[in-house]
């Protein structure tokens, strides 16, 4: 269910993996283009989530979320809170009382260097801002409304971030950050994000297989307890697109 070729989108240079914990893992991960409209670029459909429990049972709350979010973002426009709210009402009514998901979904429009989001309970994935005049400054894409799948009636607000050439997106679910060393001591975001300022100039899929390498290296010796997911973005420039 996760994304067998990646689409092309200018200016855009990223990855994904999951790595689940037992056979059948609940986390969630997705890219895909957006329909084009009149007068746009296509722009780029990109979703991570982690799905309560573990097993046949969280993967199938998996599927009808990408179902979901599949069908949503055919018919929908540009507004992320009202699919977010669909998606919760669907997920809602096809699953038990006790399930739910941590879901972030964002469009990133390459023509406008636009990236709007919603981010429903997810961890806040991070933005690595690398211009000259930010000195690295890590932004977190935090809380617009709760977890999907809980609540009948939830509402969730949409973001907007304007995206710089050089900026570094990292979403990724708690079993990276969580990563537990054998006396129990978590990798942690701040070495996370260390590790993504360290090694900002490579590729998006060799800063991925860094990042992966770096928390398995930190839990050496403890089992794997949770599932890894983890994508990486990185902006450049794109020329003649004015």
């Amino acid at each position: 269910m996760f994304p067998q070729s990646l689409p092309i989108v200018p200016g855009v240079d990223f990855a994904g993996c999951c790595r689940p914990a037992q056979g059948v893992g609940g986390d969630y991960y997705d890219f895909f283009e957006l329909k084009e409209r009149p007068g746009r670029a296509r722009s780029l459909g990109l979703a991570i989530g982690d799905v309560s429990g573990k097993g046949i049972s969280a993967a199938l709350l998996m599927a009808s979320l990408r179902a979901s979010l599949r069908g949503m973002t055919r018919t929908s426009g540009d507004d992320l809170a009202a699919v977010m709210q669909d998606i919760n009402q669907l997920v809602y009514e096809a699953s038990a009382s006790n399930r739910y998901a941590t879901f972030f979904y964002a469009q990133y429009d390459p023509q406008q260097r636009l990236l709007s989001y919603v981010n429903a309970g997810h961890n806040a994935p991070v933005l690595l801002r690398r211009s000259p005049v930010s000195s690295e400054e890590a932004l977190r894409l935090g809380g617009c409304g709760p977890v999907v799948g809980l609540l009948p009636d939830a509402e969730y607000q949409q973001t907007n971030l304007p995206i710089e050439p050089g900026d570094i997106l990292l979403a990724f679910t708690d079993g990276i950050s969580e990563s537990m060393a054998i006396n129990e001591e978590e990798w942690g975001e701040d070495r996370m994000i260390t590790c993504l300022r360290n090694h900002a100039d490579l590729p998006a899929s060799k800063l991925l297989e860094r990042l992966m390498d770096e928390a398995t290296l930190f839990a050496t010796g403890a089992p794997q307890y949770d599932d890894m997911t983890l994508l990486v973005f990185k902006f450049s420039a794109v020329e003649n697109q004015e």
